[in-house]
């Protein structure tokens, strides 16, 4: 058993308004892959994720969040799932939309997971020649039917596929403190474009030899 490996006694995954996720379907990925951790779904009636226009707010998130009953739970991992588009600053100074952040509570936003990771070149190639003529408003919709199997979109029905990795990035987080994987066939990818998003989610939609491996100790814990 890895020594560096911190189980949660439990899970709590709060939906902040999000519909058509089969947050279920999430539960029995964590059972599978990650034991029988107790897994709790909260409804949130109230906003949690706070922004100050695009850039994400900490400080008032965590209010908020530290307001919830179970937020004081110990050994516990939080995850928060939202519709909310929000941003921080990367190392090279410029604000960069984020699909997840990695802390306590973690946050998941599905319209970071379609605006975040880049779509492939051809799109913004069209946008720009379709741009300067004018005609984009009327292009989009035939460019993203043309290229919708190579991108995640709003009310995608891969979604919920690809929620699960982000979920495992969360949990490794907590665990492990490493969220991430260096390998893109492995569901722990960090994916800048949504091409290897998909790859690493959906077309191949496991983890790598030595995430199995992590796995298996878990499941001796």
């Amino acid at each position: 058993m890895n020594r560096d490996i911190d189980l949660p006694r439990l899970i709590y995954l709060y939906n902040e308004g999000l519909e058509n996720i089969d947050f279920e379907e999430i539960k029995d990925f964590i059972n599978k892959n990650f034991g029988k951790i107790k897994v709790n779904l909260v409804n949130l009636r109230n906003e949690i994720v706070h922004t100050k226009g695009l850039i994400f707010d900490f400080i008032n998130t965590k209010k908020f969040f530290d307001k919830l009953r179970h937020s004081k739970v110990k050994s516990a991992c939080h995850v928060i799932f939202t519709d909310k588009l929000f941003a921080t600053f990367g190392e090279d100074g410029r604000l960069h939309i984020r699909a997840s952040i990695y802390s306590f509570p973690s946050i998941i936003s599905t319209s970071g997971i379609v605006e975040g990771p880049a779509k492939p070149r051809e799109y913004y190639l069209y946008k720009q020649k379709c741009t300067q003529l004018g005609i984009w408003d009327i292009e989009e919709p035939k460019i993203k039917r043309r290229l919708c199997k190579r991108f995640i979109d709003y009310q995608d029905k891969r979604l919920n596929e690809v929620l699960k990795g982000y979920i495992a990035q969360a949990l490794f987080f907590y665990i492990t403190g490493q969220p991430f994987c260096s390998h893109k066939n492995c569901r722990l990818f960090n994916a800048h474009w949504q091409e290897d998003l998909i790859y690493a989610q959906i077309k191949m939609g496991k983890f790598c030899k030595h995430h199995r491996q992590l796995l298996k100790d878990i499941h001796l814990a």
